[in-house]
């Protein structure tokens, strides 16, 4: 069960539990997105907590400004629609899931790192430093 503590309020929390928002097609299959211009904390909370550690996983945007977890789509692979990502989050490493998305330590950086970049245009399009 995910605690409701990782996300910023309530309805984030059931949001999630309820979610049927925006996704996009990887590799024919559905992954959950978010708009980057309004994209909270938690919602970027949820992203994390539904990471499988047992998968490499990279925070990645569309040109197009959606944001997601890419699960073994990571690093130089499929980059033709994306404006940006992290640096890959090798697996069995504690990066994702419901504990990594509690980590204010981790989470937070990723978080400011991820919407400073989309607003000053993507001038990093690997982000390995924030």
């Amino acid at each position: 069960m995910i605690d409701e503590g990782i996300f910023d309020t309530h309805q984030e929390f059931q949001e999630f539990l309820a979610w049927r928002g925006q996704s996009i097609m990887l590799n024919g299959k559905q992954v959950k997105a978010y708009d980057i211009r309004t994209i909270t904390l938690g919602q970027f909370r949820m992203l994390i907590a539904c990471g499988h550690d047992t998968h490499n996983n990279q925070i990645r945007v569309t040109k197009s400004g959606m944001v997601y977890l890419s699960e073994d789509i990571v690093g130089a692979e499929q980059l033709d629609d994306v404006a940006l990502c992290f640096e890959t989050f090798s697996a069995h490493n504690g990066y994702v899931g419901v504990k990594a998305a509690e980590d204010d330590r981790h989470v937070i950086p990723l978080y400011y790192a991820l919407k400073r970049n989309w607003a000053e245009g993507c001038r990093h399009a690997y982000i390995d430093s924030f």
